[in-house]
This record gives C-alpha cells, structure tokens and sequence, in this order.
C-alpha cells in the first residue's frame, strides 16, 4: 500500500520516498506506530528521566547541557521528537524537520557518536516497553522508523564530513605550496628557578590569505591521505633548526613513529642534526601513545642522535599503552606527563596518585620529568610542590611565533 505523503523534493540531495521504500517502510508500518501514541505518550516521563540519567555519562552532554534553561528546552525538542516517532504520517515536513535537527547538531558540535548512542538507547527502551505491554507485533515498525531517523539524522554529518575534507585539501595544498608552516615556540620552565630552561617547537599553519593561525591537529589526518604531512615536516623541522641551532638553549621537536619509520625523513633529520653547531641542545619527543610497528626502528634511531649529544623524551607518558620494557630499553632522558592527568590534578586524587608514582619512576631512571597542560593557577600550585623538574603550559606561558 502506498504512503499517504506527497511526493518528496531532492532535499539535500536525498529522496526521503526512496529511503523510506529501502528501509521497506509501508502505510502499514505508518498505521501501526500511530496506534501506539497514547502508549509512548504514558511513557514519557520514564523514557526522558533515564534518556538524560545515560547521557550525562558524556561529557560533551555536561557542556551542552549546562544550565537549567537549555536542558528545559533540550527536554522539550527531545519529547517532540520522541512523540513524533509515532505521529503516522512521514511526509516531506516530517523529514525537513529531521534535517533542521540535524544541520542544528552540527553546527553546535555535537559529536555523531553522542547521537549514535542516543538512539541506541531510545530504541532500548521502546523494545522494553512494547516487550512489557506484550505489544510484539510493532517491534518491527519501531525498528523501522529508528533506523530511518537515524540515517536522516546522520546524513549531515557525512556531508558536512565531506565538506570540510574538500576545504582542508584546498587548505593545506595553499599552505604547503606557499611553505605557510611556522614553528611556534612554548616556554618550559624549570620548576624551581621558575626560569626559562627551554622550548618546544609546534607546528602551526597560517592562511596564505587572512594569516589566521591554525594548530596543525584537526588536519593531520588529511594531510597524511594526501601525502602533504612529510613535507609539512620538512618545513617545519628546517625552519625549527634554523631558529635554534645558533642559539644556546634547548628545544624539542615532536616526532612520530610514521616520522620515525620513514627512512627519507630520517636521514633528512640527521642531515639537520649533523649541520647543527649545538647539536647537544637537541630534543626529540616520541609520543608514548603511539603505536609503534618496529620498536628496533625507534631505538635505533634514538642510539644514533645520542651519539651527536641529543636527548630523548617520551610525550604524553601516561596516556598510551606502550611497553613499560620498550620505555625503559629507550631510556629517556625527560618523561613528558600526560596533560590528561595534569589538567585536572587540583580535582582528582586518582591523578595525582599517578603522577607522583611517574615522578618517583622518572627518578628511578635518572630522567627528568616535564608536567604539560599547566592551564591554571590551582594546578600550578599544586605541580609545583610535587617535585617535577619543569613546568609547561599556557598559564605560564603560550606558544608564540617568537621569542626573545
């Protein structure tokens, strides 16, 4: 039996009437779920009360949500669109309301898998409640129009996904072409003298057009599809070298274990290294939370910088799963704690547990600890009494495209 909706426009490129027959969604399916309104209106209260229990697991539901004005209207679109599921006609202003919903969702950043798990738990629900009214015969149809919802609800992200990689292929290509990559410079102070003790260098991206400055990380991934990310590295590493290699104070530079592993850019580094005049203020960050294929590699490598005087440090300890035998083989000379457990050390005494017993490991080593994501006052009292060698992050000090 045919849909008693008219005849649905390419709205953003999706024939919903198209959708509706793939998912094999019929008058009879229509039919039924509107007869079960007045159940899932009963219901309400108890499927919002658990809906917002389970969601405020997220975090990103606690900032969304952040105050009593927009979790009222947050509830209120939610009971809409719940009642909706059971309205039983799915014409083209039912889908164009979908599609608002969805546009709404990204342009305020709320993650697909935050969506994704709501409707898990919607659809949980409602199979529980028609299991408890012995109300079998709808389970199909209430699959059906989750399913549906879904997809809708969904779509812009992929397209809003495939929007934004066209930009940032367009970005990047700009960026590389022009060699628009700059070293920018954060302070890392000795946790005692409270004194400058050395830098890190981080990659940023300026726009050849406006010069807005861009951190490197929401276009890595892109870059390394289009085969831009080792001669963004290049750049990066050659401009670095240029700025400190004269100068009498360390600085570090972050590596991968793609960068690693690519012998080319391996031997660009030592090429750097070898024309260095202090080669000896040289530091090399490995990210602990990397996977690492071939540990011999990274361990090689580290043996040959060592031989000019460069140090190594592990970044992100704390954050990864590596080997505590591969660190240890590596023998670092600085152990880099993870900002995640920094961050929120003034709230959390499981943090701070872990902190001090890396602190007491970095001493067992003979290695110097680095603590990263100092972003206030209260961590940075606390950070500083607990014996850390140095200190980094932005209430002391931002990246900067110079330094003095």
């Amino acid at each position: 039996m045919d849909l008693n909706y008219k005849e649905i426009s390419n709205l953003n490129e999706r024939n919903y009437k198209k959708l509706l027959k793939n998912y094999k969604f019929n008058q009879e399916d229509a039919t039924s779920l509107k007869s079960l309104k007045n159940m899932a209106n009963n219901y309400s209260k108890e499927l919002l009360d658990g809906f917002y229990e389970f969601i405020f697991e997220f975090d990103h539901a606690k900032m969304f949500l952040h105050n009593k004005e927009i979790l009222t209207r947050h509830e209120r679109g939610i009971k809409n669109w719940y009642l909706n599921l059971f309205c039983g006609l799915y014409d083209e202003s039912y889908f164009e309301k979908l599609n608002m919903i969805s546009e709404i969702h990204v342009r305020i950043g709320l993650p697909a898998h935050y969506v994704n798990a709501a409707f898990s738990y919607v659809r949980g629900f409602l199979k529980k409640v028609l299991i408890k009214e012995e109300k079998y015969e709808f389970l199909c149809s209430v699959d059906k129009i989750i399913d549906i919802n879904l997809d809708i609800l969904t779509i812009a992200y992929r397209e809003e996904e495939q929007s934004k990689l066209v930009d940032n292929i367009v970005f990047l290509k700009n960026v590389v072409d022009s060699s628009n990559i700059e070293p920018y410079f954060q302070a890392i102070y000795d946790a005692k003298t409270m004194k400058i003790n050395k830098y890190e260098s981080l990659m940023r991206l300026i726009d050849p057009k406006s010069k807005e400055v861009f951190s490197v990380f929401p276009f890595l991934q892109t870059a390394k599809k289009i085969k831009s990310y080792e001669k963004m590295m290049t750049i990066m590493l050659s401009k670095t070298f240029k700025t400190f290699c004269h100068l009498d104070i360390e600085f570090s530079i972050n590596l991968c274990y793609e960068d690693i592993s690519n012998k080319s850019f391996r031997n660009f580094i030592y090429e750097k290294i070898s024309s260095c005049s202090k080669p000896k203020n040289i530091i090399f960050e490995i990210l602990e939370s990397d996977f690492i294929e071939d540990f011999n590699i990274v361990k090689d490598f580290a043996t040959y910088v060592r031989t000019f005087g460069c140090k190594i440090a592990i970044d992100d300890f704390g954050s990864g799963y590596s080997s505590m035998e591969n660190i240890l083989k590596l023998n670092p000379e600085i152990i880099k704690i993870d900002g995640s457990l920094i961050k929120n050390i003034d709230i959390s005494q499981e943090s701070k547990t872990i902190v001090k017993n890396i602190v007491n490991m970095a001493k067992e080593l003979n290695a110097k600890t680095v603590a990263e994501y100092v972003h206030s006052k209260e961590v940075f009292d606390i950070v500083k009494n607990m014996d850390i060698d140095f200190l980094q992050g932005f209430y002391l000090a931002e990246p900067e495209g110079s330094f003095s």
